[in-house]
């Protein structure tokens, strides 16, 4: 699968324009021109979110009602028919379009209108960006979301129930609070317990099941990874129940999950110990390298077909070896790239024959 083509409209600060792509792409320009929204769109159309905007609205070019982002894949080797291509359109909107209420986001298929999740179904991408760097230091919540997205993409199902849960974890907590205040009586928690644990169970076995994977991910670099589950069950919740009300939300379930990367050097005796703790700084982005190889490798075992790899503006904030192995990875991935260094322009034309070079 590749991604052939991009037309915006009044998306972010572009009011009309396209892009023609191929294998390896890299996107040149100064900070602040546009290089990250494009990348934003492209994953617009395989995620149906953005990476970084808040509101859907945030989106649209500011003088402008809505905005759309269209894409033209081409299907080679997934359709058995000969040079077939689609064309995806993300429709944004501020939520009216000429005085009428809409949908903040409209997807179409080749012009036919499409729900979300079948349009999700029709093209994937990952994404590496310089805030992943900060995978192993950062907070809990951001190791879940690396956990979510990958799993998200690949499985309906699961998209479905982590919206459930945090629904269903919202109006428990609104609940606790009540029995505290002694407005609700505790039996009211009963019905959102069962969906608390239901859904919270089949998000915790999803998760490890990608921790599973990821574990068996070979790298240069000897790591290891555990997953630390903030186990749920009715039993568990009953046994926190007298604490949650007094605090009023809910303290245990997947929204307390974590994971902790190790990392092991046989020949100085090290063995499976903290890359966060221990780890240097350059050994800690190995470690972030390490995931996003095994997220790409994740959707392709599920999906069948590779991935397209987006590169935002993160080769200059590797070193040299991590910087090689990321570029040992654009032979196997059609592969889009941007930054704003002219050393990592002239390194990458040195590099690849056939590069397609976008000038913003």
């Amino acid at each position: 699968m590749l991604i052939k083509s991009l037309a915006l409209q009044n998306f972010r600060n572009f009011s009309l324009t396209s892009f023609n792509f191929s294998k390896t792409n890299l996107i040149f320009g100064a900070n602040g021109i546009g290089k990250t929204s494009i990348v934003e769109a492209i994953y617009l159309l395989a995620s149906a979110d953005s990476f970084r905007a808040g509101k859907i609205e945030e989106m649209i070019r500011l003088e402008a009602d809505l905005g759309r982002v269209q894409g033209l894949i081409d299907l080679e080797g997934i359709s058995s028919e000969e040079d077939e291509e689609l064309k995806l359109e993300a429709m944004l909107t501020r939520g009216m379009v000429q005085g009428k209420k809409t949908q903040y986001r409209l997807f179409a298929v080749n012009d036919i209108r499409r729900r979300k999740k079948d349009f999700l179904a029709f093209f994937k991408a990952v994404v590496f960006r310089p805030e992943d760097l900060r995978l192993v230091e950062g907070s809990p919540s951001r190791r879940r979301s690396f956990l979510d997205n990958a799993l998200s993409m690949v499985s309906g199902e699961y998209s479905s129930a982590l919206v459930k849960y945090e629904q269903t974890l919202k109006r428990r907590n609104r609940l606790l609070q009540k029995v505290n205040e002694g407005s609700e009586g505790r039996e009211v928690l009963n019905f959102w317990n069962i969906n608390l644990v239901r859904y919270g169970e089949f998000l915790q076995a999803q998760r490890s099941n990608l921790i599973d994977f990821i574990r068996e991910v070979v790298f240069p670099f000897e790591l290891n990874i555990e997953y630390l589950p903030s186990l749920i069950s009715e039993k568990k919740l009953l046994e926190h129940l007298d604490k949650e009300i007094f605090l009023g939300h809910t303290l245990i379930g997947p929204h307390k999950d974590d994971f902790v990367l190790k990392f092991s050097e046989e020949n100085k005796g090290i063995d499976d110990l903290s890359l966060l703790a221990y780890g240097s700084r350059g050994q800690q982005r190995l470690g972030v390298l390490w995931l996003k190889i095994a997220e790409l490798q994740f959707l392709t075992d599920k999906i069948g077909y590779q991935p397209v790899l987006l590169l935002d503006d993160i080769l200059s904030e590797l070193d040299l070896n991590s910087k090689d192995m990321v570029l040992d990875l654009l032979s196997n991935y059609q592969s889009i790239l941007t930054t704003a260094d002219a050393d990592v322009l002239a390194d990458l034309k040195n590099r690849i024959k056939d590069l397609n070079l976008i000038i913003l």
